[in-house]
């Protein structure tokens, strides 16, 4: 026994000199630093995950965590507060909640990456019981795997690859931004330029099971094309790129979008912002009245400008999406295909920066189909956000925006969505630490009552929103 015990004992001792053993177990370099909250004009979906400053180091193992504590309260769900007396929960919605994202990341040099990324939450803490065991449960914890990827560069560093779940959007991210499996292959171009293909497949709705026998290509959703991004000059970049869509997940309806879209990205010293352009043109199978099939026509733009002024830091933002006729299921559809992605700083008209709480206006207005929103009515969003930078770590910030639809014939004749004001108070204590509370107003026009309402499609009582948040981050 005690010759076994030794034996196991100098095996021990041998691995730990193993020169990857050996970086296991050493002290971790230090990691780069992570702002708690990122710029807004960002491109999106760069290709390839920025470089790690350990990336170098065989063997490296870096591990990253967020966890958010947030609070939501909302006067109502919808714009009409006569209370109906089947809704048993009331008018006003609001929860308490917790959600973590453990990161884990493993680099052999600077030829292979493997990132995972996990979410657990949104758990509420009146719903979602850490005690319940049964995994099917409704109160169980919701846990959501949200990166699984390889990527590295091959043939002398001239090929670089990706492949598995991921985050991935087109150069605007209007059409595109979702966590999907993708492949994508890529090369330099020049002295700046980047060369991207792609391919995968989104989440499609048509059920196939969980064994191989179950499962097929015929009822699934393909996105593929090709980007290229380069630097026209040293303050100025271009992202473009052709995105397909082929969707098979609706039996009898299947579509098919090509969509070619740029950004313009200017870095400078006093200003920075982008401007998007994106058109969509495509065919629908069977979707118009009496099973004709439609033709897809639609277009998209978007503008972002930071400009620091003084102490205060001014970002604006303007998007519109293209709206259909006022023919419905005609031969046409003009309504843009549309992720719910824009870079608005509203937090009830478009998605919430601090938390997509899913019940933005951008979505509940617009009809869902296989991963994307469409408003008949289109769309246009206007928004300010003033962040006064009064101390090192208090920063309030005053956020206003107006929306209206483009065509109010799909809106019961009304143009106008809403006006939004909010305040939010910033506390940065550190690059790992902040918290925020906001308060906020929406003062809804006819034609958000017309689409979000269920019952008056008149009413027009304003929805004020309260929200609260503690993040960290490592």
């Amino acid at each position: 026994m005690w010759s076994r015990r030794l034996l196991q004992c100098g095996l021990l001792v041998a691995l730990a000199q193993m020169p990857w053993m050996a970086n296991a177990v050493a002290e971790p370099a230090p990691l780069v630093p992570v702002a708690v909250e990122p710029p807004a004009a960002t491109t999106p979906s760069q290709p390839l995950a920025p470089p790690s400053q350990n990336q170098n180091v065989p063997g490296t193992f870096e591990a990253h965590v967020e966890l958010a504590n947030l609070l939501v309260h909302r006067s109502d769900s919808d714009f009409d507060g006569s209370a109906p007396k089947y809704n048993a929960s009331g008018q006003s919605i609001g929860a308490v909640a917790t959600v973590l994202k453990p990161k884990l990341s493993w680099r052999l040099g600077t030829d292979l990456h493997i990132y995972w990324e996990s979410e657990v939450g949104l758990n509420y803490w009146s719903k979602n019981n850490p005690d319940q065991e049964n995994p099917t449960a409704p109160d169980y914890f919701v846990v959501k795997q949200r990166e699984i990827f390889a990527e590295g560069r091959a043939a002398n560093g001239q090929l670089g690859y990706k492949v598995g779940y991921q985050y991935f959007s087109d150069p605007t991210a209007l059409f595109l931004g979702h966590w999907i499996g993708l492949a994508q292959a890529r090369t330099t171009v020049g002295l700046s330029g980047t060369a991207t293909l792609f391919a995968g497949q989104m989440p499609d709705q048509t059920y196939e099971g969980l064994n191989i026998t179950q499962n097929s290509f015929r009822r699934d959703s393909y996105v593929f094309g090709g980007r290229f991004d380069t630097e026209l000059t040293p303050t100025l970049t271009l992202h473009a790129g052709l995105t397909d869509l082929y969707d098979t997940s609706v039996v009898g309806q299947t579509r098919w979008v090509a969509s070619p879209s740029m950004r313009l990205e200017l870095h400078g010293a006093k200003m920075s912002g982008f401007l998007d352009a994106i058109v969509q043109y495509g065919a629908s199978q069977g979707s118009g009245q009496a099973g004709i099939d439609q033709t897809i026509l639609a277009w998209a733009a978007q503008g972002h400008l930071q400009v620091p002024v003084g102490a205060v830091d001014l970002a604006l933002n303007a998007m519109a999406l293209s709206a259909d006729d006022a023919h419905e299921g005609n031969n046409r559809s003009g309504g843009f295909l549309y992720s719910s992605k824009s870079s608005s700083a509203t937090v009830v008209l478009t998605e919430d920066e601090h938390r997509n709480w899913y019940d933005q206006l951008d979505r509940r207005m617009a009809r869902y189909q296989g991963g994307f929103w469409t408003h008949r009515a289109g769309l246009m969003v206007a928004d300010a956000k003033a962040t006064w930078r009064m101390s090192e770590t208090f920063r309030p910030a005053l956020i206003a925006g107006v929306s209206t639809v483009l065509n109010p014939d799909n809106a019961l004749g009304n143009r106008l969505v809403g006006v939004e004001g909010a305040i939010d108070l910033g506390w940065h204590a550190s690059e790992a630490l902040a918290a925020h509370l906001l308060g906020g107003v929406l003062v809804p026009g006819g034609a958000a009552a017309a689409l979000t309402n269920t019952m008056n499609l008149a009413a027009k009582e304003p929805i004020y929103t309260v929200e609260a948040a503690l993040k960290t981050r490592f």
